[in-house]
């Protein structure tokens, strides 16, 4: 029984790893008595599973970002509120069409191009891309993310001319901040390198 008792010792501890053998085994290599040990394993396994009944009670806490968004996706299930919001969606739309927003950003990635290649890619760009697609993608988005009461607000900001005016220049005020925060992201990554 004792050889028995070994053997199955030794068969844990290869088959268990380091973890086991750091564990359960002397410095020396000894033996160790497997009853005792399957003991122990029964009472680790215990509190294991105790703890991931501890984790599974407490449900995680949602950021504010995480509700609103679940408010949103809750008020799908009226139809009036949906309806609503269907329609504040694509009013949005018309102040602020997808495509414009679509073409600005592939303008944008042609600067990263030769001055060479860039009408080319713009017109591919262009040409493959589905904007009724985009723009369906985006409504069904805006139903899932946006509150009927934000997108009431949304609608009634974006239609204000200060506001057309102010997202206009949300590219020229991005070109003065976006080289300062580069550069000040260069010097760390620079200090973090050197050590400094």
């Amino acid at each position: 029984m004792l050889c028995l008792k070994r053997i199955m010792t030794f068969s844990l501890i290869v088959c268990g790893g380091a973890m086991i053998c750091a564990s359960n085994v002397s410095a020396q290599g000894e033996a160790v008595d497997a009853d005792e040990f399957l003991q122990k394993q029964g009472q680790e396994n215990t509190s294991v599973l105790a703890q991931d009944v501890d984790a599974v009670e407490k449900p995680k806490e949602l950021t504010a970002v995480e509700k609103g968004v679940a408010e949103a996706k809750a008020e799908l299930k009226n139809k009036d509120v949906l309806a609503k919001k269907i329609a504040l969606a694509r009013e949005m739309h018309k102040i602020r069409p997808t495509r414009v927003q679509v073409d600005s950003a592939i303008q944008r990635a042609s600067l990263s191009m030769p001055s060479r290649d860039r009408r080319a890619f713009i017109g591919a760009m262009k040409g493959m891309l589905n904007y009724n697609a985009i723009e369906r993608i985006s409504v069904d988005a805006m139903l899932e993310t946006y509150t009927l009461k934000e997108l009431d607000a949304m609608v009634e900001y974006y239609s204000k001319p200060e506001a057309t005016s102010a997202s206009d220049k949300v590219g020229y005020w991005a070109s003065l901040v976006q080289p300062e925060i580069i550069n000040m992201i260069d010097k760390a990554m620079m200090r973090i390198r050197t050590g400094q």
